[in-house]
């Protein structure tokens, strides 16, 4: 059906944000302790 279908591609549109804001969660904390490292606070 159409909502099926509407309810699946919301999920994988909510999934692939929540990835990505991990990610980007990830990475900015890799930055800090890279920027952390670098000036040996």
């Amino acid at each position: 059906t159409k909502v099926v279908g509407l309810i699946k591609e919301s999920g994988v549109t909510l999934i692939a944000r929540i990835a990505g804001l991990l990610l980007a969660a990830i990475s900015v904390e890799m930055i800090v302790q890279s920027i952390k490292g670098f000036f040996e606070l």
